[in-house]
């Protein structure tokens, strides 16, 4: 008889040698799969997280802003509203008020460049010194002419 056919001989079983590496690898690959499942879906909520914060910021700013229009808007329908629009952006005045300037007008240079359109600048200003000059001698030769008169040619 031959150990196949007869079940009482036992014969020794092989074992594969991958059978002791196959576990951990199999622990391993599991340990992998499960940390891409669930790291994968953490860091998208997390980022999904932050950009819901900072939309949500922006949305309270606009809000705010659209808030400061609205009142903004009912300011300038009303009367006062209107009247402090109108003299702050076209520069009216009441009746009964007058301007005053609080700076100096500053000395500017006569210095052009001799071209076109610069040469019509450079004679109406020559033309006016000429006719000051001119109004100043007068106002200087008038004999007994009060101080601050002038008097016309």
């Amino acid at each position: 008889m031959d150990a196949v056919s007869d079940p009482t001989i036992s014969v020794p079983v092989r074992r594969h040698r991958r059978g002791r590496w196959a576990t951990p690898l199999v622990l391993v690959l599991l340990a992998v799969i499960a940390a891409a499942l669930f790291t994968v879906p953490v860091g998208t909520w997390l980022e999904q997280r932050r950009i819901l914060e900072r939309r949500t910021r922006e949305y309270a700013m606009y809000e705010d802003t659209i808030e400061r229009l609205q009142n903004d808007i009912a300011y300038l329908q009303s009367p006062e509203g209107l009247r402090a629009a109108i003299r702050a952006q076209l520069g009216y005045l009441k009746p009964d008020e007058r301007r005053i300037p609080m700076m100096e007008v500053p000395e500017l240079s006569a210095d052009m460049p001799d071209r076109w359109p610069y040469t019509v600048v450079s004679g109406m200003m020559l033309v006016r010194t000429l006719q000051r000059a001119q109004t100043e001698a007068a106002t200087t030769s008038v004999p007994g002419g009060a101080a601050g008169t002038t008097v016309a040619p």
